[in-house]
């Protein structure tokens, strides 16, 4: 089993041997890491309780200005107000919006600078009285336009930007464990690259500032309810994704006919990770998979091949970085096929990682 883990680094290195599209060398082996590129009627409801009532007039959606669909509906700039946006909810039920926006409130309550507010709700005069929310408009471009592989001016140009990103979004992982005041987790689960905005502050530093938005997809549960553990599991397996968008955009099949799934896009060698275990290849299986073997195997073939070509070169001690980033490649990925699984001994440690990746920046060099 180990010969065949760590034979990954030597089909990463002999790539060109790999027959065009495989993807794996045999049922013993783990594919290698790199991949060819491919190319109902609506009833009016009534608003609930303790949602502030904003008039539509107010905040009227610029149609000509659409900035994507969200759960459960499109987001629009407002008319003459760019720093709010307005989401029309397509199905006209109070509990969709109720989930948006208690968790907006509560969230931007405990963690001001990670998240946008919600301003309030109301139903919209026309279109057969669509439900509409109102939010504050997050700063900047999503962590999707920003990624290494599209070189924009506004995006992720060094690694030390790269690891401060993954930083603030263990942070924010971190605080998703830690219930509020009455005893509630509340925790973001669909955190793909169009839900991240970074932008730099007012001073021009190199660093991000990186909020959360969309809030479609989120879990509010209480403090030892099984939905905790599953909700952590999930976060988690966006943590492995977002390690490798931040590290590695060059090595993801970017193809609009696959309708940006997200699992589809992940590097090949690594898509198995974050499937359940019988669907994976034989060497892939959570039994047989231990940190240490997966920090062996993908070690060198990381840093060599995967990792975004420019980011290689921008470190201070290049051999020490290898050494940090394979540590952090077998804990990583090894907890998330543990998540995968839904494993009730895995519990994502999300401080762990935030220091890691702290411990990494350090040795990142200076010239941004």
């Amino acid at each position: 089993m180990r010969g065949a883990l760590v034979g990954l680094a030597g089909a990463v290195r002999e790539m060109q041997r790999v027959p065009s599209g495989s993807g794996y060398n045999d049922d013993a082996q783990l594919p290698t890491l790199l991949s060819p590129r491919k190319s109902p009627k609506k009833e009016r409801a009534q608003k609930p309780q303790g949602i502030a009532e904003v008039s539509w007039d107010k905040f009227l959606p610029d149609y000509n200005a659409k900035l994507g669909t969200g759960a459960y509906g499109g987001v629009y700039t407002v008319q003459g107000n760019p720093d709010k946006v307005v989401k029309l909810f397509d199905r006209g039920d109070w509990n969709d919006v109720m989930k948006e926006t208690v968790f907006a409130q509560d969230m931007k309550a405990r963690d001001p600078v990670h998240f946008v507010d919600c301003i309030g709700v109301g139903n919209s005069p026309v279109d057969d009285g669509k439900i509409f929310a109102v939010f504050e408009r997050a700063a900047g471009i999503t962590l999707n336009a920003a990624a290494h592989c599209f070189r924009s001016p506004d995006g992720i140009n060094h690694v030390g930007q790269a690891l401060d990103v993954l930083d603030q979004l263990t942070e924010i992982m971190m605080r998703m464990m830690k219930p509020d005041k009455n005893g509630q987790l509340h925790f973001h689960l669909d955190l793909k690259p169009d839900n991240i905005m970074i932008a730099r502050d007012a001073t021009g530093k190199p660093e991000f500032q990186v909020t959360l938005i969309d809030y479609g997809v989120v879990r509010t549960c209480k403090m030892g309810d099984a939905d905790v553990h599953d909700a952590a599991l999930q976060v988690f397996r966006w943590l492995g994704w977002l390690f490798l968008w931040m590290l590695a955009s060059e090595n993801f099949t970017l193809d609009d006919s696959l309708e940006k799934n997200p699992w589809d896009l992940l590097p090949e060698g690594f898509r198995p990770f974050f499937k359940r275990s019988d669907f994976r290849p034989p060497a892939y299986r959570s039994e047989k998979l231990s940190a240490g073997l997966l920090r062996d195997a993908l070690q060198d073939g990381f840093f060599d091949q995967v990792m975004s070509p420019a980011f290689r070169q921008q470190w201070t001690s290049p051999s020490k970085a290898k050494q940090l980033l394979g540590s952090i490649l077998g804990d990583l990925f090894y907890g998330v096929a543990l998540a995968s699984d839904c494993s009730s001994e895995f519990c994502p440690d999300f401080e762990k990682f935030h220091n890691d990746f702290k411990e990494l920046h350090k040795i990142a060099s200076d010239s941004l």
